[in-house]
């Protein structure tokens, strides 16, 4: 139930109407007691008492539902907010091409809207955007975006972020405790990845992965990667290095010293274009032919799909439309508004030789 309190009367009701709009759906007193593991007659009588004040409304089939003066509060708080926001916005590299679409995008919005960007690159370094994160806020950012250099170390600006009121909103990458995370699928985008390459590489093949920022949504991407290799006995899954950062001369550096120590291999999936096309560069002049595969879908990575087909496929991410989705749930924090999806998941989709001309690239 979180910290003691001297009213837990007012807790119950707070957590049933928590509950309930979570829940998006009428709920029973039995049900709700269960959920939250609160005796039924204290649901009952917070229940009761949110009813009489129109916080709840009672079906005649017994069930609890939001009630009118919910939305009224909601309109109040609206009307009472100032109209232009201010979102600060942090990501780790504003000159990775994946964040000049995103706030390309981004910026296209609040200029609709009348409402303001404040964003902070990091250039790859978790002390600098942990800085930057109290900067925004110290600021009077209202709302927080981050895509984060490293999925842990920022535990404690989440509950800083919420002390003050400012609603914390994930981007690319999840981080524990936030608001809301917006993200493309990474898992999939890692099967997808995985199927390319595993069905155009013979049996025997020996594959390795490269690995790029240390940050859940590499993990997961890496994760449907692996487990795709699990229906395909016959490759080999030789070893994981790990990129410097996210560009190609960090990806040229990595298979260089992969094949140093492990020899020639047949396939490799990098977590991201920019390793791709730093491994597709220093393997496509040597004698035997490697099979790449990546995620992100950027411009270079499709014209390279075009013009070799080592490489063989790229699954795309939509930066602009994740853009659009985080202010989405950016400003319905702002406005109070309890969020029913903690976590929203964009699609991705392949990007290969036979589709590419077909595909608008960005980046």
């Amino acid at each position: 139930m979180g910290e003691r309190v001297k009213a837990p009367a007012v807790a119950h009701a707070v957590a049933v109407l928590s509950l309930i709009a979570e829940r998006a759906r009428p709920m029973t007193v039995t049900t709700v007691a269960r959920e939250l593991e609160l005796p039924r007659t204290s649901v009952d009588r917070a229940c009761e008492a949110l009813r009489v004040e129109r916080l709840l409304t009672r079906g005649t089939d017994g069930t609890y539902w939001l009630g009118p003066e919910v939305a009224a509060l909601g309109a109040t708080a609206r009307a009472t907010r100032p109209r232009a926001l201010t979102f600060g916005v942090l990501v780790p590299d504003q000159d990775n091409a994946y964040y000049s679409a995103f706030l390309t995008a981004a910026g296209f919005d609040v200029a609709a809207t009348g409402d303001r960007l404040v964003v902070r690159s990091a250039g790859g370094s978790v002390r600098r955007q942990r800085a930057q994160w109290v900067e925004l806020l110290d600021a009077g950012a209202d709302v927080v975006l981050v895509d984060s250099v490293a999925t842990h170390g920022f535990e404690d600006l989440v509950d800083g972020s919420r002390d003050r009121g400012v609603p914390v909103v994930a981007i690319g990458t999840r981080i524990g405790g936030v608001d809301v995370s917006v993200t493309s699928d990474n898992v999939e985008a890692g099967v997808l990845a995985g199927l390319q390459l595993a069905r155009a590489l013979p049996p025997g093949a020996r594959i390795a992965v490269v690995d790029g920022l240390q940050k859940n949504a590499n993990a997961e991407r890496i994760a449907g990667f692996l487990d795709v290799l699990g229906d395909f006995p016959d490759l080999h899954f030789v070893a994981r290095a790990r990129g410097r950062v996210e560009d190609e001369e960090s990806g040229r550096a990595v298979i260089r010293d992969l094949t140093a120590e492990h020899g020639d291999l047949d396939g490799v999936f990098a977590v991201c274009d920019p390793l791709a096309l730093g491994v597709h560069a220093e393997l496509v002049g040597r004698p035997h032919r490697t099979l790449v595969t990546s995620v992100d879908g950027r411009s270079r990575a499709v014209q390279e799909i075009m013009a070799d087909d080592s490489f063989v496929a790229t699954v795309a991410q939509d930066p602009a439309g994740l853009a659009r989705s985080a202010l989405v749930a950016a400003r319905d924090l702002s406005e109070g508004h309890w969020s029913r999806q903690r976590v929203v998941t964009l699609p991705v989709r392949v990007v290969s030789r036979a589709d590419a001309e077909r595909y608008e690239s960005w980046g």
